[in-house]
């Protein structure tokens, strides 16, 4: 009986302890992943940009093929978004949304993990010799839930694979983006009145 007790005892302690120690833990989360892309800005600015382009790229995406995705706003750019639903409990069910686009430079996006919180996420594009690098990152704010806290201390661990897999899917998209072939042009009048004359 007595063991029980002083084991009660330490697990009050070692709680109270862990409680204490979480008021002095960060509540800002912040996940940041690079990438080189053999492609130029405005390439992989346009597989970002617009948000129907993601389904090729973005890691959470893939995790379910029955996902229901629903599109609003603009075809790409700041205004356009989608919400999803999943019965996969990796991918659950949110909002996202493009709050700020700046043409081959960056793209803002707000998230909503409904039962799971907020974030924002950012996109920033940088010509490098030809090249493009990209840095894709996320902020959270984890308030002062102790749990939430602590589950923070390991969030880059948790999510940074996936970011890392993301921008490989996102270079190999970028790499082998061809350009839509451009229309023939219409013969000049000149060219039409002269057609048929030696």
């Amino acid at each position: 009986m007595k063991t029980l007790k002083r084991i009660g005892i330490f697990l009050v302690v070692f709680l109270a302890i862990l409680l204490v120690i979480s008021f002095f833990l960060p509540s800002k989360v912040h996940v940041e992943r690079m990438a080189v892309i053999n492609a130029q800005p405005e390439i992989v600015f346009k597989q970002v940009n617009n948000l129907h382009n993601w389904n090729s790229w973005m890691p959470w995406n893939k995790l379910d093929p029955d996902m229901k995705i629903k599109y609003y706003g603009p075809e790409e750019g700041a205004g356009s978004g989608y919400s999803w639903t999943s019965e996969n409990s990796q991918v659950g069910k949110g909002k996202l949304s493009i709050t700020e686009s700046k043409q081959n430079e960056s793209i803002t996006t707000s998230m909503n993990f409904t039962e799971n919180g907020e974030a924002t996420g950012t996109f920033t594009f940088e010509p490098v010799n030809g090249s493009t690098k990209i840095i894709w990152g996320m902020d959270m704010d984890m308030g002062m839930n102790p749990v939430a806290k602590y589950l923070g201390l390991f969030m880059d661990q948790m999510i940074g694979a996936d970011f890392e897999k993301g921008l490989s899917d996102l270079k190999k998209v970028s790499e082998s983006y061809s350009p839509p072939a451009m229309p023939e042009l219409n013969a000049s009048p000149e060219d039409s009145l002269t057609a048929g004359k030696p």
